[in-house]
């Protein structure tokens, strides 16, 4: 079985119950402790309605994370004139910064490759939107840029230093453009 993806209004709305009573036990204690019966309690739904609707609870942090980038994507479309490597990396570091809560989560929770993971599938989302030709190693292009994106921000939120956006940004750009290592 896998994640619920249908528009049923009780089944979405149980849904977002459920992702708000993770977050919310996140801020209590480690992802690791947290438990399925513990988020059901939480989210006043049953065992039988969260695994109708999650495989895990891994799951329900990528869904979370899921609506985010449909917001962020929603945002990047409406704001961008031109698809640059600034701009990209300015967008997703401003997102990231907004959501500096819920980053922080996963990366105390050490749930960094579920958000790189979802990076990748994000940024193969983006990509399109550069005019770049088709290239057939385009998934290690992204897979480096997810890497880098989430490595910056994980090592940035560990030594507190995720409230200028714009400086992490701007050296994410300078080292995936080589110009970081330049003499």
């Amino acid at each position: 079985m896998s994640m619920y993806q249908g528009s049923n209004p009780t089944a979405l709305q149980s849904q977002s119950m459920i992702i708000q009573a993770l977050l919310a036990l996140m801020q209590e204690e480690p992802f690791a402790k947290i438990t399925v019966k513990a988020i059901c309690a939480r989210a006043m739904v049953s065992r039988q309605t969260f695994y109708s609707l999650f495989d895990s609870k891994e799951e329900v942090i990528g869904l979370h994370l899921d609506k985010l980038f449909e917001i962020y994507r929603e945002r990047f479309l409406r704001e961008e004139q031109s698809c640059t490597i600034r701009s990209l990396c300015d967008s997703i570091v401003s997102c990231l910064v907004e959501q500096r809560e819920i980053v922080k989560l996963i990366v105390d929770n050490r749930l960094d490759t579920i958000a790189k993971e979802k990076t990748e599938s994000y940024l193969s989302q983006l990509v399109a939107l550069f005019r770049t030709p088709e290239r057939e190693d385009m998934d290690y292009a992204i897979a480096f840029m997810a890497g880098a994106l989430m490595n910056v921000t994980a090592l940035a939120v560990r030594r507190n230093d995720f409230g200028d956006g714009k400086k992490i940004s701007a050296l994410i750009e300078q080292i995936i453009t080589g110009r970081y290592f330049i003499l």
